[in-house]
């Protein structure tokens, strides 16, 4: 019955968060058109395999880590939008932390040791990585307005079925420039 409890203490504070989360970040941007990533699989990239000379505070946080509800925080997202005027589409996040919003180049190269910061092998643009994959994500989310706009068709979750829809993006998506103007 303790542990029946516990776990309920734990989902509920869980959407908890969540739920004050989304209301803030709606609160703080109202009228926004927002993109966010299409993460699949991520319970499984997140998990790290326990080592056998890893401590037991480390595969608790592993464990924690992993089981954080992401797709729950989307669809509070998703639900509250409108109540705000705002909306919220799901973007592909193939390669955003690897592709250089400065000029497009593409390559796994451009996280050296799949650290922090990002350096770009083709220009030599250099950024915190996760800023990298926020400004990727934000001009990828602008082109789905823009073919919002021109079509008056809106695709909420991206075609992610077939390789040639993903090529024919990921070339679209090479194209996209940061300037370093915008803000």
């Amino acid at each position: 019955r303790r542990l029946i409890q516990l776990s309920g203490r734990e989902r509920r504070f869980k959407a908890d968060v969540n739920h004050r989360l989304s209301s803030r970040v709606l609160k703080f941007f109202p009228n926004a058109f927002m993109g966010i990533e299409q993460l699949e699989g991520v319970r499984e990239r997140t998990q790290k395999a326990s080592r056998s000379n890893s401590s037991e505070k480390q595969r608790k946080s592993n464990r924690r880590h992993s089981t954080w509800a992401y797709r729950e925080l989307h669809n509070f997202l998703g639900y509250k939008a409108p109540l705000f005027g705002s909306m919220v589409v799901k973007v592909d996040a193939h390669f955003t932390s690897q592709a250089c919003p400065k000029c497009g180049h593409t390559c796994r190269e451009n996280r050296p040791n799949k650290g922090l910061m990002f350096r770009c092998v083709s220009c030599g643009y250099e950024l915190h990585s996760d800023l990298v994959g926020a400004r990727n994500l934000s001009l990828r989310a602008l082109l789905v307005r823009q073919d919002w706009i021109s079509t008056g068709l809106l695709s909420e979750t991206p075609d992610v079925s077939d390789v040639e829809n993903k090529a024919a993006r990921l070339k679209r998506y090479a194209e996209l420039r940061w300037s370093p103007d915008a803000n």
